[in-house]
């Protein structure tokens, strides 16, 4: 078996089982994109939870189910996104409990994928199918990071140990430290930090995970006119320098043009105005110059 590196996202994220015969339509119209696409087992989508203004709530992972929806987010918002979606469901049939301490959830990124599920190639981002590793049943989720390819696999709890094990000895096992290395120097938004109300989806480079085809959604007419009218202010980046960043303001010429959001030893992620961009790849932070480089998706 190939080499790999795994994370127990376990209480990293939060999960959140959704039911009833309204749960697709309900979520449809509370996020940016087109959710009634799913409709059978293993079907996965990612999608953004806005606010009236079109303010991001926390970026979603959402996975059909035979008999639930299931909602992946950070754990600091699972219970947020359990409210929101509470406070609209008024007469639709939709039920929801939260998940996150019966189940658990382990990242594993590796070059060759394959060698650990051999079906995994046949599954696009977000596309699930129940495997068995080690004797366990589990979802096997097709997972991206921006250019990363990575495997998610949820299960339950108790059989997490099984798991883990199991992992250990045919890989390496992840800090928080690490991940959170891996997460910033991918440039890939985090809750709390990227995906927060200050911004918007678009800002955030999001718009993979809009659809700007169908029917209205919490925020969906501010998201609209943004990208119609191309009145997107600032854009997320990645930010590099010789010395270790910090949080703080971005200035060019001795203007404040932007933040860091995000920083890890030399690395970063931030926002900064969009006309800035066309002029410079150089910004200063506390007195030191920073490289500004464009994260891929």
């Amino acid at each position: 078996m190939e080499t790999f590196s795994f994370i127990d996202l376990t209480s990293i994220h939060g999960r959140l089982k959704l039911c009833g015969d309204d749960k697709v339509d309900l979520l449809d119209r509370l996020s940016t994109n087109d959710i009634s696409k799913l409709s059978e087992l293993g079907q996965g989508m990612s999608t953004v939870l806005t606010t009236n203004k079109g303010r991001i709530i926390d970026l979603l992972k959402v996975y059909y189910f035979a008999d639930h929806l299931m909602i992946v987010s950070d754990m600091e918002s699972i219970n947020k996104v359990s409210e929101w979606i509470e406070f609209y469901t008024i007469m639709e049939d939709v039920t929801q409990v939260v998940i996150s301490d019966e189940t658990f959830q382990i990242r594993i990124f590796s070059d060759q994928p394959q060698s650990i599920f051999s079906e995994i190639g046949n599954y696009k981002t977000d596309d699930f199918f129940i495997g068995n590793l080690n004797g366990v049943e589990i979802a096997v989720i097709s997972n991206k990071m921006n250019q990363k390819n990575c495997i998610d696999i949820i299960g339950q709890l108790s059989d997490k140990k099984i798991i883990a094990e199991y992992l250990k000895t045919h890989g390496t096992q992840l800090d928080s430290d690490q991940f959170e290395n891996i997460r910033i120097s991918l440039g890939y938004p985090k809750f709390g930090t990227e995906l927060t109300e200050e911004f918007n989806p678009l800002e955030a480079l999001l718009i993979d995970h809009i659809s700007f085809n169908k029917g209205c959604y919490i925020g969906q007419e501010v998201v609209a006119r943004l990208n119609t009218y191309d009145k997107v202010q600032r854009q997320m980046v990645k930010l590099s320098g010789e010395t270790d960043l910090q949080l703080g303001d971005l200035k060019f010429q001795g203007n404040v043009v932007g933040k860091t959001t995000s920083v890890f030893n030399h690395e970063g992620i931030g926002f900064i105005k969009k006309n800035v961009l066309a002029n410079t790849n150089q910004l200063e932070l506390n007195e030191s110059t920073v490289e500004i480089n464009p994260i891929k998706s």
